[in-house]
């Protein structure tokens, strides 16, 4: 009689560690997905690099441009006394 006891908790051991191991596998590919879907969501603010060699702003401008608001929510970046402005590059 103990040994069918034995038995049947080695039995429900095996299951929930196969479900903690599932558990686990889903926890860690959702991280890597997230972390990849950041990755290509914002890619071109990774390589920005302005003219003159430098990473642009917190805003996506580079140095001697002015982060404009265009109107209906809008915002662009415009060189200091210009009139062409063009979107961040964030």
């Amino acid at each position: 009689m103990k040994m069918e006891r034995i038995k049947r908790n080695n039995k429900n051991t095996t299951k929930s560690n196969l479900w903690s191991w599932i558990l686990i596998a889903f926890l860690f590919g959702g991280c890597v997905g997230y972390g990849l879907h950041y990755s290509i969501v914002n890619w071109r603010g990774f390589f920005a690099v302005c003219s003159d060699g430098n990473r642009p702003d917190k805003n996506g401008c580079c140095a001697g441009e002015v982060y404009t608001d265009a109107g209906d929510g809008w915002m662009v970046c415009c060189p200091n006394g210009a009139d062409n402005c063009f979107p961040p590059m964030k």
